[in-house]
């Protein structure tokens, strides 16, 4: 049989029995007319089952809802989690209690064996052909998993389907466990999740509430049980019973709870130069220097690559003057897809430690799929937009998602809401938007009782919003809507309320549509939202980047050019500390935050994320 004929057989064997056995749960979408009753008939299945494994359908179920029910085609002989698949890694595929994995060059039998824990005389029975022609790159091996005792009892854990756009960072987050606990639960998520998976989490949420009983702590690097128990006074018994996955063992990033504990120290970076004094960097920037002439005055994109530029100089300088030693070499990209695969393949790059650029995700990718530059660190410095299409995991993207300004805004009503009114107005376009919002903020049975309002004909009565808030209580009301009449309507309407009506207004970006808006009614109503950037201008390292900047190049530097700063010295600290940059703490800078995480594509993204509110007419940080 021909080798890659018979690699593809055991690829397209690996999906079967992931999807046919390898899931302990599936889900059933419920068709009009049906009842728990006839559901539980049809299926064979328990009412009481179907109860346990949806407790949100309590006795009522609606058409069209997705519901867990157990699979009936589970083979627990074949259970992933019975085996031992911490060895595993890149194209390698599980069927049946065996890896199948693809000789890779430079690779020798006592590296496999070694790599997989596999005896030589195991890994030559299994494979005879072994015998005859030796080890010979592109072979695929057929290596036993050790088999380990089921590490999870069901009752700590439930079923949960994945819904449209989680991740595995939201979802480990809403459960206070590591993304590294939640994929040691659910070893088939190692590649990414997909919508209506079902996955087990555990079986009680973690809320943060700085009211409540608990507090939360993000384990750092180094701290064991041992360690968490003597910090925080407590025995080691009571942190497992609070925190039943530290049963797994400790995990750096985990988040626990404290029981009556003040949290002592947070995770933050401290900038403090690491080992590693010499760092290779190059920039990879859209300067147009083959434009005929330069007009400053009217080219953005020239304007903006310049002040980022200028803004990394002022850092490169501080970097040196602490001790850093730093060779760097500047490619003019131009904006052109051609002319960045042309540095990329011509430059002698390899030896790089990091690459920050180019701009474009477009001429990012060129980057990207060059392979001879896989160890690389790439940065990508201003883009906003989905990067997951882009598969490499030294990718990092420095500027947050909208996605991810909605759920740091989330995040935080979830955990600062105790009895205030809840209500939503928004637009007739936003539906989608609407729809995940609620059923995010549900989650919280604080927060079940949501009031909403939705224009008429494009247009909400004001009598309306009296009626619809609260004079006794304070009301927080979220603004969810992208057309720019009816938002500043909205506003208007809000900031014209009497003062009896205590109001927080909450919005999940502020686009231009705010631009326009009195800041008297934003300062009225308290304005809240999330932003990519913070800025106080009062603050002593503020002060001193303004100064050398303009020491250096005569004028005032743009937010661009604080960007440049903030980018480029944050990173290069880390990377004297160490190549992990998502295990070093929360760091802020001129106006940026930087909080690593890896994202579910495998590459690191940056969630640092500012919750900004008016204060009068003033702005300052809430989280």
């Amino acid at each position: 049989m021909n080798k890659y004929f018979f690699f593809f057989l055991i690829f397209f064997m690996g999906i079967f029995y992931t999807n046919a056995q390898g899931k302990k749960y599936a889900t059933y979408q419920v068709q009009s007319g049906e009842t728990l009753q006839s559901i539980s008939k049809d299926l064979k299945i328990s009412t009481d089952l179907l109860l346990r494994l949806n407790p949100d359908i309590k006795d009522e179920i609606i058409a069209n809802k997705i519901i867990v029910i157990p699979n009936s085609n589970y083979n627990k002989s074949q259970d992933i989690n019975n085996f031992e698949i911490g060895v595993v890694s890149g194209k390698d595929i599980i069927v049946d209690g065996y890896v199948y994995h693809e000789v890779l060059p430079k690779e020798t039998l006592y590296n496999i064996t070694s790599v997989y824990k596999v005896s030589s005389s195991d890994l030559k029975n299994h494979n005879p052909f072994l015998l005859s022609y030796g080890l010979q790159i592109g072979q695929t091996l057929k290596i036993p998993l050790s088999k380990v005792e089921n590490k999870f009892n069901d009752q700590r854990f439930k079923p949960y389907p994945v819904q449209p756009k989680e991740t595995k960072y939201s979802i480990a987050k809403q459960y206070g466990i590591s993304i590294d606990s939640l994929e040691q639960l659910n070893p088939d998520i190692k590649n990414g999740l997909k919508i209506n998976d079902v996955i087990l989490v555990p079986d009680e949420k973690l809320v943060v509430n700085h009211d409540a009983a608990f507090e939360v702590h993000e384990v750092q690097k180094g701290e064991t049980l041992y360690s968490l128990s003597k910090q925080f006074d407590l025995t080691q018994k009571e942190l497992i019973a609070n925190n039943l996955e530290l049963s797994l063992g400790v995990k750096e990033g985990m988040l626990i709870k404290i029981p009556n504990k003040i949290i002592r120290n947070e995770s933050l970076f401290a900038d403090e130069m690491g080992e590693n004094r010499h760092l290779n960097i190059a920039m990879m920037l859209p300067f147009q220097s083959n434009l005929d002439t330069l007009n400053f005055k009217n080219n953005t994109l020239v304007n903006i690559s310049t002040d980022f530029y200028f803004g990394a100089l002022v850092a490169i300088d501080s970097l040196k003057k602490q001790g850093l030693s730093i060779d760097m070499k500047v490619f003019d990209t131009q904006k052109s897809k051609a002319v960045t695969k042309k540095i990329a393949n011509e430059s002698g790059l390899s030896d790089t430690d990091v690459i920050i650029g180019p701009m474009f995700l477009s001429n990012l990718h060129e980057i990207a799929k060059n392979t001879a530059l896989n160890d690389v660190l790439l940065v990508s410095p201003i883009s906003e937009k989905d990067h997951s299409f882009i598969k490499r995991r030294k990718l990092v993207q420095e500027s947050p998602t909208d996605e991810q300004l909605t759920f740091e805004m989330l995040h935080y009503i979830k955990n600062n809401h105790s009895n205030q009114k809840v209500t939503i107005i928004t637009d007739n376009k936003s539906e989608k938007k609407l729809k995940s919002i609620t059923n995010k903020l549900k989650l919280n049975d604080s927060l079940k009782d949501i009031t909403i309002l939705k224009p008429k004909k494009g247009y909400i009565n004001p009598d309306k919003f009296k009626t619809s808030l609260d004079s006794i209580h304070n009301n927080w009301v979220l603004l969810i809507g992208s057309d720019k009449v009816f938002i500043a309507d909205a506003v208007h309407n809000l900031g014209v309320l009497p003062e009896k009506f205590r109001i927080s207004l909450f919005a999940f970006d502020k686009s231009k549509n705010f631009d326009k808006i009195d800041n008297n009614y934003l300062a009225r109503v308290n304005f809240h939202f999330p932003s990519h950037s913070y800025i106080d201008y009062n603050a002593d390292h503020t002060k001193d980047f303004i100064s050398a900047y303009k020491n250096r190049f005569f004028g005032m530097p743009s937010k661009y050019a604080m960007k440049g700063f903030d980018e480029t010295y944050d990173i290069l600290m880390r990377l004297s500390n160490s190549v992990d940059l998502t295990g070093q703490g929360i760091s802020e800078r001129i106006s940026s935050k930087f909080n690593y995480i890896e994202n579910t594509s495998g590459s690191i993204m940056n969630q640092g994320v500012f919750i900004v509110a008016y204060d009068g007419l003033a702005l300052k940080k809430v989280e």
